[in-house]
């Protein structure tokens, strides 16, 4: 059977959770596998794992939002090490989002900023479903006033995560 072939039938979910455990450990044991034949092979068990088997894909792969978690984090620690960030009137650091915890987004996770009067900030990475990609988010709003509303926002592909960070950055300075 192709490495082709194989990946079809992973994802025509003719394998049970057990039986894709055993390809994912063999395919990392297999020294034998080009690269790219390893890469595709494991990615086609990551995400029918991730589908149908939650709880053995987390326990494998790691929660499915580390990756987004991973660079929020590393922002959150440059911006809290430059910015005084104490009279945030929000929760600090990296937070989960409502969507992904009701399950309408695959992935939410986030970091905000909100002063005394009522002027926020945030920076957000999504995924509507495990087939889509981790999009960007960069939004200044303000909440509690006759002019509430959305100030400014970017969204665009994780390639333009650095250049967002940079907004988020900007507008954080704006309402500090």
């Amino acid at each position: 059977m192709t490495i082709e072939e194989l990946v079809e039938r992973i994802e025509a979910n003719r394998y049970d959770e057990k039986q894709l455990i055993n390809l994912y450990n063999n395919a990392n044991a297999n020294n034998e596998l080009s690269e790219e034949d390893k890469e595709s092979l494991i990615e086609a068990i990551e995400k029918n794992t991730r589908l149908r088997f939650p709880r053995a894909a987390k326990r494998i792969f790691g929660a499915k939002e580390s990756v987004a978690t991973e660079m929020l984090e590393k922002l959150y620690s440059k911006i809290s090490a430059t910015y005084d960030l104490t009279h945030n009137r929000l929760k600090n650091g990296v937070k989960t989002g409502g969507l992904m915890i009701s399950g309408k987004l695959y992935i939410e996770v986030y970091i905000s900023y909100k002063n005394a009067d009522n002027q926020g900030v945030f920076l957000s990475l999504t995924q509507d479903t495990v087939d889509d990609e981790l999009v960007v988010i960069v939004r200044r709003y303000s909440t509690h006033k006759p002019e509430s509303g959305v100030k400014g926002e970017k969204t665009g592909g994780i390639d333009r995560f650095d250049e967002f960070s940079n907004v988020y950055e900007e507008y954080l300075k704006e309402i500090l």
